[in-house]
């Protein structure tokens, strides 16, 4: 196993241009923004603070936290209920248990791919700001832009 964490990882470190990037190092995700890493983690990780400039990313981000704190747990409920209720088949009460773990396994991998998608958008309306914050200043500095 340790043999193949070199290959579980990226070598490129993003530059420090105000953008929120992502990495893997180790086989852990992180953001990176302007050298800072935040682990990714199980629950979408501390991304509001890194997108906090721009008020439509952090609410995102804090929605997309709220998302996974729900839907992970209800998920991982649901599977294991499931499970129970497979073991318990023979009987009317495994039957219902199966259909309260699939119900709540469901929400909770809605919860967790809603989570997701919120977490993305975070991320591209930050950098959207970060960009036109950027391309703005350099407006401002007279430079030119040669395509």
């Amino acid at each position: 196993m340790s043999c193949m964490a070199p290959a579980c990882g990226t070598a490129y470190q993003p530059t420090a241009t105000g953008r929120v990037a992502l990495v893997i190092h180790d086989a852990a995700m992180f953001y990176v923004k302007d050298g800072r890493e935040v682990p990714l983690g199980l629950f979408g990780g501390s991304l509001e603070p890194l997108v906090a400039s721009s008020p439509s990313a952090a609410s995102r981000a804090h929605g997309a936290h709220r998302q996974f704190m729900v839907g992970v747990p209800l998920y991982v409920g649901g599977l294991t209920a499931v499970v129970i209720g497979l073991a318990l088949s023979w009987t009317p009460v495994g039957w219902i248990v199966i259909g309260a773990g699939v119900a709540s396994g469901g929400t909770g991998l809605g919860l967790v791919g809603a989570g997701v998608t919120n977490t993305v958008d975070a991320v591209n309306i930050h950098n959207d700001a970060a960009s036109s914050t950027a391309s703005n200043a350099s407006a401002a500095r007279g430079d030119v832009e040669h395509r």
